[in-house]
């Protein structure tokens, strides 16, 4: 059976990544999905600090994670494909990479923003960044 790891943030690039995985899989491809939702680490700086509940922000991030990954599986569910979900709080390029070599994921599918050469060159992208280190194909969905 084969593993596809799906990140998705709320946006209309990781649904259509989705939809992708949906009709590839009801296409004939036997395969399990895992979602994940990475929530970036707040930085505050040390003088700062008094001023943040970083319990209260965590909660709000799982609050977040939680409704994204809701949404996604949702679509997936309609599809009669099982789904596994899971969220982290870290950097996201390196947590997605992570996260697929540790379940032994076979393919990574994610949605771009297609901002072209350029606007990857300048500012990167997350996807530009799981495609360079990621160890298995990754398939990018405009």
């Amino acid at each position: 059976m084969h593993s596809i790891l799906i990140p998705v943030d709320g946006s209309e690039h990781s649904t259509k990544a989705i939809k992708y995985a949906i009709k590839t899989i009801s296409e004939g491809l036997s395969a399990k999905v895992y979602l994940i939702n990475v929530q970036m680490p707040v930085m505050i700086t040390v003088s700062e600090f008094p001023l943040y509940d970083y319990d209260q922000i965590e909660k709000a991030q799982a609050l977040q994670a939680k409704s994204v990954l809701k949404r996604a599986c949702k679509l997936l569910e309609e599809a009669n494909i099982d789904v596994t979900k899971h969220y982290e709080i870290g950097p996201i390029s390196r947590t997605i990479v992570e996260y697929a070599k540790a379940n032994n994921c076979d393919n990574i599918i994610m949605g771009t923003r297609g901002m072209g050469a350029f606007g990857n060159l300048v500012m990167g992208s997350v996807a530009n960044q799981v495609v360079h280190l990621a160890e298995v194909p990754v398939t990018l969905v405009k």
